[in-house]
């Protein structure tokens, strides 16, 4: 398969290609940022995302990304929230990143078969992971906002207290949104106070 290095760390990308490029599949593209893969015009049938990355983070690009490329999380994160947020948007398979190098080869065989790969390690994470992400997903701000808006302040409100625009305001209530899977303002203020954020 030709595969895309979405991963900021340089000796990890140099060691998943190592790994790949043994197994017989080509790396196609790299990028240390999600918004230089959105942004490139890459082709390849898979894509190795990293969720802890500077600027947008992973689990923001994901559903993005599996609109172009089957999405394969390689990630040190294996809480239960994690595991059941990034099947949620779409991706294919979770492969922790003290995994074994059998693992990942396992991971893309199954892939290729149009399988979905789960870590053994993770099964029990994805069986409860039906349970609502914690506030870890979210960015200081994200969380600060949400926080705010948990506490009975308006969006606007919001946007004063944190010295930023209304229209900036909304943008990190959209993202808390699609990051934690909830429809609307009272979805998220339930669960802010549910989380203690309030």
């Amino acid at each position: 398969m030709r595969v895309v290095l979405v991963e900021d760390h340089h000796l990890v990308r140099k060691g998943l290609r190592l790994l790949l490029e043994e197994g017989g599949h080509q790396v196609a593209a790299e990028f240390a940022r999600a918004e230089e893969a959105l942004a490139a015009p890459w082709e390849a049938e898979l894509v190795f995302l990293d969720l802890n990355l500077p600027g947008m983070g992973g689990l923001e690009a994901l559903p993005l990304l599996a609109k172009r490329a089957k999405v394969l999380v390689v990630s040190m994160h294996d809480e239960p929230a994690y595991v059941a947020r990034a099947f949620a948007l779409g991706a294919k398979g979770y492969l922790p990143k003290h995994a074994l190098d059998q693992d990942l080869l396992e991971a893309l065989e199954r892939l290729g078969r149009g399988l979905r790969y789960l870590h053994p390690s993770l099964t029990e994470a994805l069986l409860e992971g039906q349970a609502e992400p914690g506030p870890e997903v979210l960015s200081d701000r994200e969380r600060a906002v949400v926080a705010l808006l948990a506490q009975g302040y308006t969006l606007s409100q919001v946007a004063e207290r944190l010295g930023i625009s209304v229209k900036t305001a909304s943008t990190y209530k959209g993202r808390a949104l699609n990051k934690l899977g909830l429809m609307d303002t009272p979805d998220l203020v339930r669960w802010a106070r549910e989380q203690g954020l309030a």
